[in-house]
């Protein structure tokens, strides 16, 4: 049986192209970036190169580029870091404001660290059909507010959200704050990066999230993007890598991958045609399956619509029961985020739609890839209705 691959949210293919960057690196050098002896600085100076090339890409300057283990500790210190430091140079229990779509390495930080009392925490609330406006988090800002940490696009549902109305609305409450007391503003940008322009000084943010496993590269390596004069804390001590940022020896392949993959993503014009050839496919599926009954839409439509998103609920459906009979059919999807792919309780995001008032209502993602067939879509259309009737059957 052939397996069909819908979850690119989750994870993407490692690209070919990426891998042999990778090996031909790990073949050739193998020193450690911080030793003073040629092979050492051999391995710094692909480091380097790397790191140009992720700057490249965001339009940042490479000493702003932090490399990490992936978006989760990213996330973590953007948001631990900046706290810290204005609980020390502020004396006040800081405010951070953030969405009730985020990623969970962002959420049930920000719940932890409420519930602990570390901080006062703001979650902005979606539409029913999972938007949020720019307005609604700038007249949440307090005296105290220290951190506006935004996704770009929701992992689970494909919102857009307006990153770069809300930097312009930031910056523009900065000028007129005193140099102490500025408010940062973070965005996780993991789903974005693969379609949208990440150009940091065009979203106005001070701090980005990527992850390298989401655009055709490794796992184990992303970045966190802190602009100049940003006033954060470390998560760790121990050493002095990362312009003393984030100690430990740097994942010198991962890090080659990552700029690879960044690379092969290409211009954003090509970013462009990618995305409106998998938007088309994605459209064709939800045009032949939303007349199923019981099945909606989760988030919006249109151009405020990650292009590969395709999340829905079904009614009179056991979630568990879907996803595997899913499988068992050859396609790998899944109901949401996969760092709770375990749990059959519904998401916060979900739960945050309105959408989880019945044990019975299901929730699927289809996330599709550059490499998804017009094919796969005729297979998933034809299939997929006649898993669903086999389960209510099932159910009665």
């Amino acid at each position: 049986m052939n397996r069909i691959y819908f979850d690119h949210a989750a994870t993407t293919p490692l690209d070919k192209r990426v891998s042999k960057a990778m090996r031909d690196f790990e073949l050739k050098y193998f020193g450690n970036p911080s030793s003073v002896h040629r092979e050492g600085q051999q391995a710094r100076a692909e480091i380097d190169f790397g790191r140009a090339a992720v700057a490249k890409f965001l339009n940042a300057k490479p000493q702003e580029i932090i490399f990490t283990s992936g978006a989760t500790e990213a996330n973590n210190h953007a948001i631990k870091g900046i706290v810290s430091k204005a609980i020390f140079e502020w004396g006040m229990k800081p405010h951070v404001i953030t969405t009730e779509l985020e990623h969970h390495s962002v959420y049930n930080v920000v719940k932890e660290m409420e519930k602990r009392g570390v901080i006062e925490a703001t979650f902005i609330k979606p539409t029913p059909d999972g938007q949020i406006s720019a307005d609604q988090i700038i007249k949440e800002i307090k005296d105290n507010t220290v951190l506006v940490s935004c996704i770009f696009v929701s992992n689970e549902i494909g919102s857009v959200l307006p990153v770069r109305e809300i930097g312009k609305h930031l910056s523009s409450i900065n000028s007129r704050l005193s140099t102490s007391h500025k408010i940062a503003f973070h965005t996780d940008a993991v789903q974005a990066a693969k379609f949208y322009n990440c150009n940091v000084e065009k979203l106005g943010c001070d701090l980005l999230t990527l992850s390298a496993h989401k655009l055709y590269g490794p796992k184990g390596i992303g970045t966190l993007y802190i602009k100049t004069g940003t006033k954060i804390d470390n998560l760790m001590s121990g050493g002095a890598q990362e312009y003393d940022m984030r100690p430990g020896t740097q994942n010198t392949a991962g890090i080659i991958g990552m700029a690879k993959a960044l690379e092969l993503l290409g211009s954003l014009e090509e970013r462009e045609k990618s995305a409106k050839k998998i938007r088309n496919l994605r459209d064709e599926l939800w045009d032949q399956i939303k007349n199923i009954p019981g099945v909606e839409l989760n988030g919006p439509i249109g151009e405020s619509r990650n292009p590969e998103n395709l999340s829905i609920t079904i009614s009179d459906i056991d979630q568990d029961s879907l996803i595997t009979a899913m499988d068992l059919a050859g396609f790998a999807v899944s109901t949401g985020s996969a760092c709770v792919s375990g749990s059959s309780e519904p998401s916060h995001v979900i739960k945050a739609l309105g959408k989880a008032a019945s044990k019975t209502v299901s929730t699927v993602r289809f996330t599709l890839g550059q490499a998804t067939t017009k094919q796969e879509i005729d297979i998933v259309i034809k299939k997929f209705p006649e898993i669903i009737n086999k389960l209510r059957k099932y159910n009665k």
